[in-house]
């Protein structure tokens, strides 16, 4: 079975769902679906040493201005495809010094990438398009070839499952203006995305902020 023709071409559109104008595959049906088509498909999230004497591990990379990345592999056959993505917010924004809620999310949003890079499943949602394209199959019948292997350059943040190391993209070159806290609380989709918030600007916030928090915790809680 050619893993690519066949998972690239599948029809996922009962499985998508929408947030803040993003059409996006979640990561649970893509690693259902990944496990019911390869079942000895193998899902490694990488974890990295956060300094030089190895004394801490952490599921993710920081670069030196506080932005954090995260790298899932999938491993099909001899064949490993890796994706680095940085961690986001709500707004698909990068964000320096991220909590446990907002890394732990953005590895399950790497893994669908990556699931995705690896096997074409759901490919065609990242080049805007709700329907595949018809693509020809590739040579190889075990799967993809692309991204074999992680990329190197960092000599501190290394991953622990082969002690290599991992290189980290530079941090975002912002052209669009930053977004202001109450847009970002107006843009927040749920209220675990609102806590989020919250939990990264608390300090300083002033009386009238904290009413917008709770103003929009209102929103969410009605529907």
């Amino acid at each position: 079975m050619n893993i690519w023709a066949t998972m690239s071409q599948m029809d996922i559109r009962k499985f998508t769902e929408k947030k803040n104008g993003f059409t996006y595959l979640s990561w649970a049906h893509a690693l259902r679906i990944l496990k019911e088509v390869v079942p000895d498909a193998e899902v490694i999230k990488h974890t990295f040493h956060a300094d030089k004497e190895g004394s801490q591990i952490l599921p993710y990379m920081k670069d030196e201005h506080g932005y954090a990345y995260v790298q899932v592999t999938i491993v099909i056959g001899e064949n490993r495809t890796s994706e680095i993505m940085p961690v986001l917010n709500h707004a698909n924004r990068p964000i320096q010094n991220p909590n446990s809620f907002e890394v732990n999310a953005q590895i399950q949003r790497c893994m669908a990438k990556a699931i995705s890079m690896a096997t074409g499943l759901g490919i065609h949602l990242y080049a805007g398009e709700d329907m595949p394209a018809q693509v020809s199959a590739r040579p190889d019948n075990s799967g993809s070839t692309a991204g074999r292997g992680a990329a190197s350059g960092n000599p501190v943040l290394r991953t622990d499952d082969n002690n290599q190391p991992s290189g980290v993209a530079p941090p975002p070159n912002f052209k669009s203006p930053a977004l202001t806290l109450e847009q970002e609380i107006a843009l927040c989709p749920d209220i675990e995305a609102l806590k989020s918030l919250y939990n990264r600007v608390e300090r300083g916030l002033s009386p009238e902020d904290r009413q917008k928090f709770s103003s929009r915790k209102q929103e969410l809680a009605n529907g």
